[in-house]
């Protein structure tokens, strides 16, 4: 799928049935050829299917509310006349028909031996999509030496074909599995499709625990498709981003960082510091993207999904291994294998080598990948691209990373607890694990395997939170239980931190997995406390960087009980709102001011005032007449709204 920007319409309303007087849930702008695009659908809205315009459609259904409704499906259609179209409720549409398989192979040329991958001539039983109007399957295969495969590389094919005869082929080449002897391999590579040389690269080296992908369309180019983003906002999948984003004219491109196992636009030692793009509830790009649905802007983001898979953080197991894993996906399981840590010098990990550490010198050692991921920096790079486009590839993406942030904390256990990690780790490592656990399709088992751990670590903050509750913590200061303390002093925190783990545990609670959470309640009250509180407490000190939350004494930490304590650590350590953590705090203020917090409104104008009208230096941008929201543009969320 390709994204193009037209108008976004108003969503549906929140019948159970739609007259025809109803308006639409959505439309989208579509161009000739065959569309096929991700629809979020609000509660309530449609059972059967969805119907785009008066076209042929086919609705595969992969996600239901509780109450039977759809919540998220693919539908495909063959678009003759450019425009745009209204996706409506409709009757479940049936129809099959037998696909012309296209030819297709992957070789790879290892040490002067090819080891070939052949699409089987009939279509796979791992089907991902199926109707009258198009067949998606998978087919997994060991490419082979004459009889003999190889023993860890595996090729994924991922065949479409239209009624018509066109199609895609998408051509996934993984080096993931956990077995002993997986390492890091060297081959040249070519894939065909009906019988031409579509792709090619000498030399490359696969890494172990990556994996690398490419798509090429049959015959003539799909649609491009212009989503109306208002029914994934109502269905609070994808969070409303604010207009001021659409000042930031950038327009980001596809460069040489975007071959095959690099990086794209994410720093390749993702636990380096200092704000970048890819870090806060969005990357940059997909909220600009969002925000002004420029096609360059939208190519640019799926690029970078594509390149989530060159991380080393992919794990499956064999196929006909003692402990299989999950589903037809075999991801490995943390029910299965408790003690598996995925990091330098863990266990359970089968191959080698393992992971650069998070905050080791960032240089690969043999084999190593020169890409060092890191659950406290960690992005969200393929759930968005999956909701927009309903690739299966980006789907596992947000599976892997979603697992990937359980296996990398240290004593995770089968409850897949966070703890583990710093307290910006555990928050944006929950976003992922609850958006995946979300709109992963609900016929995988991996899907209640991630929803389970997501009810896990939010039972683990509200209890810890509500057990800080106590006269001698009168503030209800939440920031103590990590391991990671303060290169300052254990008596001091960074509350920006604890406001990105009050979004993560926000993005779970509105996504359905609690109604309430102590822990994000208590982070945000404080937030609000810090702009609210004058004279005592200056609110133009309202977003500090690291200060102290009580006084250090025999080994242990006395909590603050008066704002005027925290008055000479935050002068101490004053940030400016734009250039630092205003962005951070606006969202914590949100979240407050949505629970009543008095003085919600008045402290979210005040600091409106600087980051979202007031205009500063933007680096990214490089322009000065920018406000500083637009330039943090990840962080630039609104409320979702009613309906």
């Amino acid at each position: 799928m390709r994204l193009l920007l037209v108008a976004v319409a108003i969503a549906g309303g929140a019948a159970s049935h739609l007259s025809a007087a109803d308006p639409p849930i959505a439309t989208v702008g579509l161009t000739p050829g065959w569309a096929i695009f991700g629809e979020a659908v609000p509660p309530g809205v449609a059972t059967g299917g969805l119907q785009i315009g008066a076209l042929p459609t086919q609705t595969d259904v992969k996600n239901r509310w509780p109450d039977g409704s759809i919540k998220f499906a693919i539908v495909s259609a063959q678009v003759s006349t450019a425009g745009t179209y209204p996706v409506s409720p409709s009757a479940a549409a049936s129809g099959s028909f037998t696909p012309i398989v296209p030819t297709a192979s992957v070789t790879l040329t290892i040490e002067g031996r090819s080891y070939v991958a052949t699409l089987p001539a009939h279509p796979g039983a791992d089907v991902w999509l199926d109707g009258g109007e198009v067949r998606e399957w998978r087919n997994v295969v060991a490419p082979a030496a004459g009889a003999a495969p190889h023993p860890f590389l595996r090729v994924i094919f991922d065949t479409r074909v239209y009624r018509d005869g066109n199609g895609r082929v998408s051509v996934t080449v993984e080096n993931v599995l956990n077995q002993t002897g997986s390492t890091t391999t060297t081959y040249d590579v070519e894939v065909r499709v009906n019988g031409q040389a579509v792709f090619t690269r000498a030399g490359v080296e696969h890494c172990y625990l990556t994996r690398w992908r490419k798509a090429f369309d049959l015959h003539a180019p799909a649609a491009t498709v212009t989503p109306d983003l208002a029914p994934f906002n109502l269905s609070k999948a994808i969070p409303p981003i604010n207009a001021v984003v659409a000042l930031d004219t950038r327009i980001d491109s596809v460069g040489a960082n975007f071959e095959i196992l690099q990086s794209g636009a994410v720093d390749p030692i993702m636990g380096a510091h200092g704000g970048r793009a890819e870090l806060g509830p969005l990357p940059d790009w997909t909220a600009r993207f969002l925000a002004t649905k420029n096609a360059a802007q939208g190519a640019f983001m799926l690029a970078n999904g594509d390149l989530a898979g060159s991380w080393p953080i992919h794990v499956r197991e064999p196929d006909h291994a003692v402990l299989s894993g999950l589903g037809a996906e075999h991801l490995l399981s943390i029910d299965e294998e408790p003690d598996a840590w995925l990091f330098s010098g863990g266990s359970g990990i089968k191959g080698t080598p393992l992971p650069m550490p998070e905050y080791g010198s960032g240089v690969p050692g043999p084999g190593q990948s020169p890409l060092g991921p890191s659950n406290a920096h960690v992005p969200d790079l393929a759930y968005v691209p999956y909701l927009l486009t309903g690739d299966r590839y980006y789907a596992e993406e947000m599976a892997f990373w979603a697992n990937h942030g359980m296996l990398a904390t240290n004593g995770h256990g089968a409850a897949g607890l966070l703890a583990g990690n710093e307290v910006r780790g555990f928050g944006w490592v929950l976003r992922n694990l609850a958006e995946a656990a979300a709109y992963y399709p609900d016929a995988s088992p991996v899907k209640p395997y991630l929803a389970e751990k997501v009810i896990n670590n939010l039972a683990w903050l509200d209890s810890y939170a509500k057990a800080l509750k106590t006269p001698a913590n009168p503030l209800w200061i939440v920031y103590a239980w990590t391991k990671y303390d303060r290169p300052e002093g254990p008596e001091y925190f960074a509350h920006w931190e604890n406001n990105y783990l009050a979004y993560g545990i926000d993005r779970a609670v509105k996504l359905g997995f609690a109604a309430d959470n102590a822990y994000r309640n208590a982070a945000n009250d404080l937030q609000l406390r810090f702009f609210t509180s004058e004279p005592e407490y200056p609110r133009s000190e309202g977003a500090p960087y690291a200060i102290p939350y009580g006084t250090a004494r025999d080994g242990s930490v006395a909590f603050f009980s008066r704002m005027a304590e925290f008055r000479p650590g935050a002068v101490a350590n004053h940030r400016d709102f734009a250039g630092y953590y205003g962005p951070e705090a606006r969202l914590a203020i949100m979240e407050a001011r949505e629970r009543g917090g008095a003085g919600a409104q008045a402290a979210y104008d005040y600091l409106w005032s600087v980051i979202g009208t007031g205009e500063s230096y933007c680096a990214t941008s490089g322009t000065t007449n920018l406000p500083y929201l637009a330039c943090r543009a990840g962080f630039a969320l609104d409320p979702y709204p009613s309906r």
